[in-house]
């Protein structure tokens, strides 16, 4: 399994209503998904409109496949990063 982050940016026009109403499923979803060990940390820079997700699967286009299924998606851009521990960490 390879690890990635996925950057989402909060599109255009996305008011704190929207994001309010997408919650409930929002959670419902990342709890399914970190139960089945595709989904790990979750962190969210409101300020910035940014939310970074950690991702496991085989592929760049599997990890997207897996946060497409997140009704965040409907209200996100995102970007996709393959990432590796720093030369030297034994992890």
């Amino acid at each position: 399994m390879k690890n990635f982050i996925i950057v989402a940016t909060f599109k255009d026009g996305i008011t704190p209503d929207d994001i309010r109403a997408l919650i409930p499923a929002e959670q419902a979803q990342a709890k399914i998904l970190k139960e089945a060990g595709s989904l790990g940390f979750i962190q969210v820079a409101m300020p910035r409109r940014t939310v970074f997700l950690e991702v496991f699967a085989e592929t760049e286009e599997e990890a997207s496949k897996i946060v497409h299924t997140l009704p965040f998606m409907a209200i996100w851009n995102i970007e996709v990063f393959e990432t590796a521990p720093p030369a030297g960490d034994k992890f």
